[in-house]
Parts: C-alpha cells; sequence; structure tokens
C-alpha cells in the first residue's frame, strides 16, 4: 500500500463506527416514515452515507491494497453514493459551524422558544442541557462532515486515477 494512503485508510476506519451508527438511526427513521412518508428522502439520504462507507471500504480493502479487480457495478455503486453523501457531510459541515459560531445568548433565545412550544416537557430539560447537547452534537456532526468531505474526494480521486481496478 502506497504511503499517501496512510490517512485515507484511517479515514476509512474511522468512518466505519460512524457508519453503524447512521445505520442504527437510519432503521429508526424508517420506522418512523412509516407514518410519515415525506421523511423518506433522510432515509434514502443517510442511507447513502452507509452504502459509501461500506463500497468504499470494499474498494479499498480489495481494489487498493490487494489489487483485485472490482465490478464496474462497485464503482458506479460508489460514485452515485459518494455524491449524495458528499452533500449531507457538506450540510453536517454547515450547519455544525453556524451553530459552533452563534453566541450562546443567540442559540438560548431559540432553545427557550422551542421549550415553551413543547407543553410537556419535563422540567429537568433546562434551556442549558438542550444548549450542551446542541453544542456536543455540532462538534460530532463537525467531525463526521471534515472526515466525510475529505474521504469522498479521495476515494472519487483514487477511483478516476484506477480505471485499471474495473472491469
Amino acid at each position: 500500500m502506497p504511503k499517501n494512503l496512510k490517512l485515507y485508510t484511517f479515514l476509512t476506519y474511522c468512518l466505519i463506527p460512524i457508519a453503524l451508527f447512521f445505520a442504527f438511526l437510519d432503521v429508526i427513521i424508517l420506522l418512523s416514515s412509516l407514518a410519515n412518508p415525506s421523511a423518506l428522502i433522510m432515509v434514502f439520504i443517510v442511507a447513502c452515507l452507509v452504502i459509501y462507507t461500506f463500497a468504499s471500504f470494499k474498494f479499498l480493502k480489495f481494489g487498493i491494497e490487494r489489487e483485485i479487480v472490482q465490478t464496474k457495478k462497485l464503482k458506479d455503486f460508489i460514485k452515485v453514493n459518494a455524491y449524495v453523501s458528499f452533500f449531507l457531510c457538506s450540510l453536517f459541515f454547515v450547519n455544525s459551524i453556524s451553530v459552533l459560531v452563534s453566541t450562546n445568548a443567540v442559540l438560548l433565545k431559540f432553545i427557550d422558544e422551542f421549550l415553551t412550544q413543547q407543553p410537556g416537557m419535563p422540567k429537568e430539560i433546562t434551556s442549558a442541557l438542550v444548549l450542551s447537547i446542541l453544542k456536543g452534537v455540532s462538534v460530532f456532526l463537525l467531525i463526521t462532515g471534515i472526515i466525510g468531505i475529505v474521504h469522498i474526494r479521495t476515494t472519487l480521486r483514487l477511483v478516476k486515477a484506477s480505471p485499471h481496478l474495473f472491469e
């Protein structure tokens, strides 16, 4: 394996637990989308990230490391899911930056408005708790977005540079 692929391999292994987490969430979203069919688009988008992760992992392990010729179907599968995943990771990145750059006062205003619209919310759920959860989730999604964007760009370059690995 070339030295310059060590970062790509590391990012691939970082994406696998993230993909497993999103696969779990995708099943939950799928179940809730039975009552709300418009949520199926979110199921599709999240599923693309999961599919992309495991398709690119297969490309790395068999195509790049062992130089076993892969099918053109895998190449197309990687490319299509990579474009949708790139869109999702870009949204993660932009939304996380917007939350992390915002001041606590602005975020608390939105959180207070949200909590007042939820009449059955337990008293233990305070604005400060929701703010800390929001910031934590934003950091996780920022990291996921950065890893995803870098990984997808590298994968697409490798796929383009390795036509001999696809029959």
